[in-house]
């Protein structure tokens, strides 16, 4: 069994956001304006944006965020009916039949990566899983336009994934309580201080705003 890993490179990502579409239409996704009538978003795949420094100094930085696979995970962890797993190959996959839609997983996880569908379950990204059952990569990764994204098996020394993260090029982004993750990233010089972004304030900032995507936890079954 694989054990599946991405590399998110930031100097290669022009901020297009064809990820975004990719992923929503792969996956159905539901895609409206978030509006009265519509008050929640959807997306396993988004895009956390903030400044940094004063005028007119300032940098913007942009990185795509979204399920990051987590060794030890806390949504499975946390998960109050067992609807939450991880496969030997570190993906971590939801089991809807389970799933109660309570929301837990959506609260606990520090990425904000996961959220309660139209339909009242949870959803997240699993690295395109049926596309990988097909011998096909993610969908987000053969369509970024820049060659940004490069997926592959993490104990296969000799792919591109393995060797990124063997160079120390490719790191993880470690929230409090998080050992490992399968998705790094390479920062590019808007992120001048990786180590220490999980407790950059404004970064934090923006990380929040995916709460008001979410709708309220509704209490376990």
């Amino acid at each position: 069994m694989a054990n599946y890993g991405m590399v998110i490179d930031l100097n290669r990502c022009v901020r297009c956001r064809t990820g975004y579409v990719a992923c929503k239409r792969e996956h159905n996704i539901l895609a409206h304006p978030r509006d009265e009538e519509h008050p929640y978003e959807y997306y396993r795949l988004r895009y956390v944006e903030w400044e940094r420094g004063k005028y007119p100094m300032t940098k913007r930085a942009f990185i795509p965020v979204h399920c990051m696979q987590c060794d030890d995970p806390i949504c499975v962890n946390f998960c109050p009916v067992n609807a939450m797993s991880q496969r030997s190959d570190g993906i971590i996959i939801i089991d809807k039949e389970r799933c109660n839609g309570c929301g837990v997983c959506a609260v606990v996880c520090p990425y904000g990566a996961l959220y309660i569908n139209p339909d009242g379950k949870a959803d997240g990204c699993d690295f395109c899983i049926d596309r990988l059952k097909a011998g096909l990569e993610p969908k987000c990764v053969e369509m970024c336009p820049a060659g940004a994204r490069v997926f592959g098996d993490l104990d296969n020394t000799k792919g591109k994934v393995t060797r990124l993260v063997a160079s120390g090029k490719a790191k993880p982004l470690l929230f409090p309580g998080v050992k490992n993750t399968r998705v790094y990233y390479i920062p590019s010089l808007n992120e001048p201080d990786w180590g220490n972004l999980v407790t950059d304030t404004n970064f934090l900032i923006a990380l929040a705003k995916r709460k008001r995507d979410l709708p309220p936890v509704k209490g376990v079954l």
